[in-house]
């Protein structure tokens, strides 16, 4: 008998030891992670954090902790402290619990006009584009696009699209080109009331999608002609994502 409860308490005293030494290795594991390696402190969304959040209100809300990384994982732009700095911006778009803050999610603050925020020095314009050419639904209000133009070139110009246009429906080369390489997306859709207005013409909605951009001057004069003489196409950005003008492709030089 005496034996059977010296079994039993060694029992118990190598559970706990193995509890404790999991317990260790857990606790150590973000130590681990990093030994051997140079860290930096950096900041992480600790609950959600809605678009337009100033940076004073991510500092003093609770909506920021700091964590240990290795210098190699973090991005060049990943935010290690909150300063007087940021606190003059703004989230520019909603920032999802546990994700890294970058420099690139604060901006200026928007200003609403119209019941649409734009951001200073901006204006918005609206141009309508198929489901497919939206991304197939996921582009959303605070995404970075890209936009590309498809139009009609001389007929016989070989190589490199010239960019001449001609009228919509003439029989000739088409081409496509990136028109703006990175704008911001304020909206998508028409505002509820208008949507509601519409509803009795939901076939002939259904074919395109309205989206709301924000441009300048040049980009606005550039996107509006380009939605009334060619066909226009978004691609949804990364932060890390690189799209630069260029002379595009034709039908002659699709497969080159």
């Amino acid at each position: 008998m005496k034996s059977r409860v010296l079994l039993f308490v060694a029992a118990l005293a190598l559970a706990g030891l193995g509890a404790a030494a999991i317990m260790a290795y857990v606790s150590g594991a973000d130590e681990r992670a990093v030994a051997g390696k140079r860290a930096v402190e950096v900041l992480v969304a600790a609950k959600a954090i809605p678009a337009g959040t100033s940076g004073e209100r991510l500092r003093s809300g609770g909506y920021t902790e700091r964590v240990r990384m290795p210098v190699g994982t973090v991005p060049a732009d990943a935010l290690g402290a909150l300063n007087a700095e940021t606190d003059a911006l703004a989230a520019t778009a909603e920032i999802k619990p546990r994700q890294l803050l970058l420099r690139g999610m604060l901006g200026r603050p928007q200003r609403t006009t119209g019941g649409l925020a734009v951001p200073d020095g901006k204006l918005a314009v609206t141009v309508e584009v198929t489901a497919a050419a939206g991304v197939a639904g996921y582009v959303r209000p605070g995404a970075q696009v890209a936009v590309f133009d498809t139009f009609n070139v001389l007929k016989g110009r070989p190589g490199v699209p010239s960019g001449d246009r001609l009228a919509e429906g003439a029989e000739n080369n088409r081409a496509t080109r990136v028109l703006l390489p990175r704008v911001q997306v304020l909206a998508v859709g028409p505002r509820p009331a208008a949507a509601a207005e519409e509803k009795g013409a939901e076939a002939e909605a259904g074919r395109t999608l309205p989206v709301t951009v924000a441009v300048n001057q040049d980009e606005a004069e550039r996107l509006v002609h380009a939605a009334q003489t060619g066909t226009l196409y978004l691609g949804l950005l990364t932060d890390s994502a690189d799209v630069r003008p260029g002379p595009g492709v034709d039908n002659p030089t699709l497969f080159r």
